[in-house]
């Protein structure tokens, strides 16, 4: 792992462990942005209690926790770096509510917007780690470079039995 990985990666993951012990430890503190999401969650047939919803938040603290250490630890990073996007966005759309700004004055709509970009931002570094494949080369590259050293071998053997 280069320097630059091993001081960035624990970076990145250091908000998402940060709000993940923060969910898991007070989950009441987080109840009233998990209910912003409780219209869209009722079209899945899950009604957002104070109980759901304080599972809810302790179940994705959970997991931003655990795959924000995974990512720190540069464990299973590229994994890591997608469970943290897929799950920074709808945390994202809770914690800023933009899109419900009218009626609100313009410096709440200006620390929204703000926050929402933040956490765009997040979600933007937990792609690049996703798709960090270290110095190595893809999966279909390797393949494909393994099939024309197979054919070049081929023919190789071929020219030698002629």
């Amino acid at each position: 792992m280069s320097i630059l990985r091993a001081v960035a990666r624990p970076l990145l993951a250091a908000p998402f462990i940060a709000a993940g012990a923060d969910a898991l430890a007070r989950p009441k503190a987080h109840r009233e942005r998990a209910q912003r999401l409780a219209p869209v969650a009722s079209k899945f047939g899950v009604e957002l209690d104070e109980t759901t919803s304080d599972s809810a938040t302790r179940s994705l603290g959970a997991v931003f926790a655990v795959a924000g250490v995974a990512l720190a630890a540069g464990k299973f990073p590229r994994a890591a770096g997608a469970v943290l996007a897929a799950a920074q966005v709808p945390v994202a759309l809770a914690n800023n509510p933009v899109w419900a700004g009218k009626g609100k004055d313009r410096q709440k709509r200006l620390a929204e917007l703000t926050g929402l970009l933040g956490a765009a931002g997040l979600v933007g570094g937990a792609l690049l780690a996703a798709a960090d494949r270290d110095g190595k080369p893809s999966f279909s590259w390797r393949r494909q470079a393994n099939r024309r050293h197979k054919e070049a071998l081929k023919a190789a053997r071929a020219n030698r039995a002629q």
